[in-house]
């Protein structure tokens, strides 16, 4: 598919906040190639998915599913055969066509506000 590859590149995403710029914490990278995306935080959250397409004739949104893992802290010594963590699903619509935009995108059942800026392309390999 042609237009899903214009999509392809690396994104900063940040939780949007009206009156104060976002703490380095509130932003994560994210690696969209072939409507796959993963991308992960200074916390160790991890977060995988991918961008479903409209119909042709449809307006110019994308469908956007993916989780989002967050590891759990640990109190043992001793460390675990897995690293133990949690998943929770992300859902909303996007622009995968724009350099800069705002989006709500649902985490679990709470809706949040987020910035996605373009960074650019990625390395052909």
């Amino acid at each position: 598919m042609k237009d899903q590859m214009a999509v392809d590149g690396l994104f900063e995403v940040v939780r949007a906040h009206h009156a104060e710029p976002a703490h380095a914490s509130n932003r994560f990278i994210l690696i969209c190639r072939k409507g796959r995306l993963f991308g992960a935080d200074p916390r160790g959250r991890v977060y995988m998915g991918e961008l479903k397409a409209p119909p042709k004739k449809a307006p110019r949104r994308t469908s956007l599913r993916g989780i989002y893992r967050i590891p759990l802290r640990q109190k043992s010594p001793r460390p675990p055969p897995v690293k133990p963590s949690f998943a929770v699903p992300i859902s909303g619509e996007i622009d995968p066509f724009a350099l800069f935009q705002n989006a709500t995108v649902r985490v679990g059942s709470k809706a949040i506000n987020i910035e996605i800026r373009y960074l650019g392309p990625l390395p052909k390999h």
